[in-house]
């Protein structure tokens, strides 16, 4: 894992979006890495290299194409099964960082609170791609493409 950063940048803070679906349905589905290329649209493949005693992706190999770049970079998940929270980060040595967090919450029987935080480091090169996913805020484009998702299929 990455060390943490001593003073976050504003645009790594943690962002909220409520579910209209149960938390523990949106965690269960959240946790299905090999599905992430469903919902985020500059993810193009998923391969699960390692599984934990429960099944659950803990090394995932990821490419991702942008506008004018394709990268590989593989992640390590933690799973918090009794909160419903679950966080990652790329390999030590990766020269792209792509770490976070995210938390279900019930708000009640029907309704999950997704607490989001992602932190993306593309090497220096992210200017170069000038990509549209990163033009706006791309965490907030992750958690609402999930919460769309999520909606869908749940």
């Amino acid at each position: 894992m990455h060390a943490a950063v001593a003073v976050p940048d504003p645009g790594d803070l943690p962002l909220t979006a409520a579910i209209a679906r149960p938390a523990r349905l949106c965690y269960e589905l959240f946790c299905e890495a090999e599905r992430i290329p469903e919902w985020i649209p500059v993810i193009r493949s998923a391969h699960v290299n390692e599984r934990n005693y429960a099944g659950r992706p803990v090394d995932v190999g990821f490419f991702a194409r942008l506008a004018r770049a394709t990268i590989g970079y593989r992640v390590r998940y933690l799973y918090r099964e009794r909160d419903f929270g679950v966080s990652w980060s790329t390999v030590e040595g990766a020269g792209v960082l792509v770490a976070g967090w995210a938390q279900f919450t019930p708000l009640d029987g029907a309704t999950a609170l997704l607490t989001y935080q992602l932190t993306l480091d593309l090497g220096g090169a992210m200017a170069e791609w000038d990509d549209p996913f990163f033009e706006g805020h791309a965490p907030s484009a992750v958690m609402s493409d999930f919460r769309d998702y999520a909606l869908r299929a749940l």
